[in-house]
């Protein structure tokens, strides 16, 4: 019993120790205060980059479009199918007049809605697994 004890105790006290681990490893590209400034040697970045930040300006930035432009689409050749005009919006469309990319017209809904289901909670009739096994005469001459 004693000896159950102590390999159980044993046992909890590695996973223990395994679980907790060592203390954690210290990188030295990463400072642990990150308020305050890097130091970084100019000689040791690529060409064209440099440590100085970017100063924010009037101008728009190289890539990022101005913030009164942000919206703007510019529009395509054709209308994109589903997405009504801005000017017919508020005016209700014939059904079937403009067929709509993945929504079938009334008749195949019709069709699908009306077809008969069978009853999900029937189990289905037993399949004949032995078609061609003949039923074998009863007794001959027996009352």
């Amino acid at each position: 019993m004693l000896r159950s004890l102590s390999f159980l105790f044993l046992l909890c006290l590695t996973f223990i120790v395994m679980a907790c681990g060592s203390a954690a490893d210290t990188n030295s590209n990463r400072s642990g205060d990150s308020n305050r400034p890097s130091n970084l040697d100019p000689g040791n970045l690529p060409p064209g980059l440099s440590p100085q930040p970017i100063q924010p300006s009037g101008n728009s930035t190289p890539g990022i479009p101005p913030a009164n432009a942000i919206n703007a689409v510019p529009k395509g050749a054709t209308p994109t199918p589903g997405i009504p005009d801005p000017a017919n919006i508020n005016k209700p469309l014939k059904p079937g007049a403009t067929p709509t990319p993945g929504i079938p017209d009334a008749e195949t809904l019709r069709r699908q809605m009306n077809q008969v289901r069978p009853n999900a909670n029937v189990p289905p009739p037993p399949a004949n697994t032995r078609p061609n096994e003949r039923k074998m005469p009863g007794p001959v001459n027996r009352p």
